[in-house]
């Protein structure tokens, strides 16, 4: 696992001795630590593994690498990530690997250390440090055990060398292990692989790599010769190794009319997010597949997941970005069609993993119902999660295109359009047409015409004020109070949201020279963490400010602060402060306990920075007053604390939504993603003079070219057709003819109206003229005018309203009685 910053290898080697049975290793003191992945090993031995540990320190469980004759000294290389006053560090061993240590020495944040280190009772103690310094210079600090242990414990010296620390003579670590272990199983499983990429999350080992143009992904758990493989891009294939059946039928839809012409198939059922925000999910049939568009959850009620019971065989499943209403429910719909191809961009699926791992983190603490998926679900739909990048059109089922759409709204968020035959349709998933600090805005010049529009509408009708200006306000705001020696909690959605507020108050005037720490709980540190490992996913400014600084843009454990154990937490308050904590609706998560807090102090605020429900905790405590009562998990709080909202909302008002619409132009427009007053709203406005605009319910499918019972006939004409068509003038040597196209005449009802009376009135407006019929109504108004000139009124064929001579122009239509034509012949 090496290290970027200063080319040092960090690993970690913990040697136990026990006994493994039932996928559980206990140890000669009587731990049982849970084993991780499928080991191979059991019996008592002494075993060489790789420790994962609780923000307390405690072991919780261990991959085993291998098994060993004697007991060696146990040690780690990595980079100090956290101090904590209780007595324990954070070490990062890699992206994948962070461990937690006890130790009576202080270390300091950012530099690397080796730690020889014992396991006592249950726990991870350091008997010695070295630091690497910056000339790669050892420095060894001695660290005494703690008191509680009675019986002397053997600590074997310290190799040291006098030069750098890649000089330490050091085993393997696990993961290098069961690479080396790996890696020739999977030649003889794919011959001639070239690999091109290797990660490791979590104990579980992952390869990328190309053989005559194939690309394959291999999945392996450390301590398991197991091997799983897929090979990306096999859109119709069942994957190597994997148990998937994929019959020759599967995209061939057994219910299709054969009459029907797939080319003109376009229908959009929503299985969820439908006059809700919540589980968004839509079925799509688009010629002679069916594909979904996101799979998320609800956050709340008794039902979380999509109706996916109203799901056939789906081809293809696109995903648009990872927060957990988009993408929570994905295992579960994977398990269902394991042989369905999963799509969504690079920055989606790196994210991907942290989100599912606490989506299944927080339905195995819910204890009403059954978990949605498992583990295995888990790492099964990262394996077949496949990407494409953004911008870059693919066809991924044959005559279907498909293309990723920049959305603005948080790292790797698209938009997704589809085409297939001649019709077409776009889903933006959430977006916004702003620029923020960890995004690039949506580009409305990126958008297609399409014949359906599926958009986000959360806020309806409503208009953001200045982001710049509540930016502003927010970051004075929190100065106003740590200044004065109070405390701020800025709940956040931890993906997005919480990055975005790190760097606005981090790189502000106010704080770039203050000693205000700024503290981060809850979910926002593991998905900082992924941010700063993928700067790349980052505008540059960002990864510029990284790369120039030589410091993590986010949390650096000096200004910026992971808060690890939940003792640490009231550590956090104890000085002037920011907190920022998940999650942004305080419906759960570490910044409910901070709220708790700090609601009845009159020197704290609490400042909301976004979206939340009508039925939310934040949303009930934006409207409460000084001296109001608030009741937070059946416990009564007298509100003291300044409250405060701040719109710093990554998805688009109606301002932007309007935009989009226009540049799409759809026929069809599908308002979704909001609350149904929010839909109502922004469907009042002029939209519908332009678009056929749905607002569906869960279930409900919307057809193209059928139009829904509310809209009226005439209405339905004016979409049908077009406003606006090019007329011929013909020059005659007595006046002049328009000439009108043959397509309107034949198809358009509305030349029905306008051609039935055989005479049109003009009107001038300014320098336009406009063409108006003579209806029904307006003829038996007119009385009839008798003039001297050979009018219809005094033609022998004229009966008062149709003209009845077979070889006048007007013949059979209605006409004016002041008309006249050639075939005048005057009534005795």
């Amino acid at each position: 696992m090496a290290d970027t910053q200063q080319n040092l290898t960090t690993e970690i080697f913990c040697c136990l001795e026990g006994s493994i049975e039932n996928q559980c290793l206990t140890t000669i003191t009587g731990e049982i630590l849970k084993i991780k992945g499928n080991s191979e090993f059991s019996g008592a031995g002494i075993w060489i593994c790789i420790p994962a540990t609780d923000s307390n320190g405690t072991v919780v469980s261990v991959s085993i690498i291998s098994q060993v004759e004697s007991a060696q000294q146990s040690y780690c290389i990595g980079r100090v990530t956290q101090v904590a006053k209780r007595g324990t560090i954070l070490v990062k061993v890699s992206n994948s690997c962070k461990v937690t240590f006890t130790t009576a020495q202080i270390l300091h944040v950012s530099s690397i250390y080796r730690l020889d280190f014992e396991f006592i009772s249950g726990k991870l103690y350091v008997t010695t440090a070295t630091k690497f310094d910056s000339d790669y210079q050892n420095q060894t600090v001695s660290v005494p055990l703690p008191e509680e242990v009675v019986e002397p414990v053997a600590i074997p010296a310290l190799v040291t060398t006098a030069t750098t620390a890649t000089t330490v003579a050091t085993p393997k670590t696990l993961e290098k292990v069961w690479r080396e272990k790996l890696e020739p199983l999977i030649l003889e499983r794919i011959p001639g692989i070239k690999i091109s990429e290797f990660n490791v999350y979590t104990g579980v080992l992952e390869w990328e790599g190309t053989v005559q143009e194939k690309r394959y992904r291999v999945q392996g758990t450390v301590g398991s010769t197991s091997l799983l493989i897929y090979e990306l891009g096999s859109y119709q294939q069942p994957a190597l190794g994997d148990d998937s059946d994929i019959d020759d039928d599967d995209f061939d839809d057994e219910d299709e009319d054969e009459e029907e012409n797939e080319d003109d198939i376009l229908r959009v059922t929503p299985l969820g997010a439908a006059r809700s925000i919540g589980a968004s999910c839509f079925k799509v049939e688009i010629g002679k597949y069916e594909i979904v568009l996101d799979a998320g959850t609800r956050p709340k009620g008794d039902n979380p997941l999509p109706a996916f019971e109203l799901l056939k065989n789906p081809n293809l499943i696109l995903i648009t970005h990872a927060h957990s209403d988009h993408i929570g429910a994905l295992p579960v719909l994977h398990r269902m069609f394991k042989a369905t191809p999963m799509i969504c961009t690079p920055g989606t699926r790196s994210i991907a993993r942290v989100m599912l791992e606490d989506c299944l983190k927080v339905n195995l603490k819910n204890e009403d119902f059954e978990p949605l998926f498992e583990e295995q679900d888990l790492y099964q739909t990262l394996l077949h999660l496949e990407t494409q990048p953004i911008g870059v059109e693919f066809e991924p089922l044959p005559g279907l295109t498909v293309k990723f759409i920049n959305a603005g709204h948080i790292v790797g968020a698209a938009c997704i359009y589809l085409k297939y035959g001649n019709r077409s349709l776009v889903y933006t998933g959430d977006y916004n047409i702003a620029n923020s600090r960890t995004t690039v805005g949506l580009k409305l010049a990126d958008l297609p015409t399409a014949d359906i529009l599926i958009t986000e509408a959360t806020y309806g009708a409503a208009i953001h004020p200045s982001r710049k200006q509540q930016e502003t306000e927010l970051v004075q705001a929190v100065w106003n109070v740590v200044a004065k020696g109070g405390n701020v909690l800025i709940p956040a959605f931890a993906l997005g949201r919480a990055q975005e507020i790190i760097l606005l108050l981090k790189t502000s005037a106010l704080f770039t020279n203050s000693n205000i720490p700024i503290f981060v709980d809850g979910l926002v540190r593991k998905i900082t963490d992924v941010f700063n490992d993928n700067l790349d996913l980052l505008p540059e400014a960002v990864s510029n400010f990284a790369a120039n600084c030589r410091i993590p843009p986010f949390c650096d454990g000096k200004k910026v602060i992971f808060v690890t154990d939940t003792k640490e937490r009231p550590f956090a308050m104890v000085q002037p402060s920011v907190i920022i904590a998940s999650s942004g609706m305080l419906t759960g998560g570490a910044s409910v306990y901070y709220a708790k807090s700090l609601l009845e102090r009159d020197d704290a605020a609490i400042f909301m920075s976004g979206y939340t429900d009508e039925e939310s905790p934040g949303r009930l405590l934006q409207s409460m007053k000084s001296g109001e009562v608030v009741t937070m998990d059946g416990v009564d709080y007298t509100v003291k604390a300044e409250i405060r909202k701040f719109n710093l909302s990554a998805h688009t008002d109606r301002i932007g939504i309007g935009q989009v619409i226009a540049k799409v132009a759809p026929r069809h427009l599908i308002l979704i993603h909001g609350m149904p007053d929010s839909l109502y709203d922004l469907a009042r406005t002029d939209l519908q003079k332009n678009h056929v605009v749905h607002i569906p319910s869960c279930g409900e499918t919307i057809e193209y070219g059928v139009f829904p019972d509310f809209l009226s006939q005439k209405r339905q004409v004016e979409i049908e057709h077009p406003k606006e068509v090019e007329l011929e003038i013909v020059a005659e040597h007595d006046g002049a003819w328009i000439r009108i196209p043959q397509e309107v005449v034949d198809t358009d009802p509305r030349w029905q109206t306008l051609s039935q009376v055989g005479i049109i009135r003009a009107k001038w407006h300014r320098d336009s003229l406009m063409l108006l019929p003579i209806t029904k109504k307006q003829i038996p108004k007119k009385p009839p005018m008798i003039t001297a000139g050979n009018c219809c009124a005094r033609c022998k064929y004229f009966d008062g309203s149709l003209c009845l001579m077979p070889e006048s122009i007007f013949h059979n239509r209605q006409i004016a009685p002041e008309g006249s034509c050639p075939e005048f012949t005057l009534s005795p």
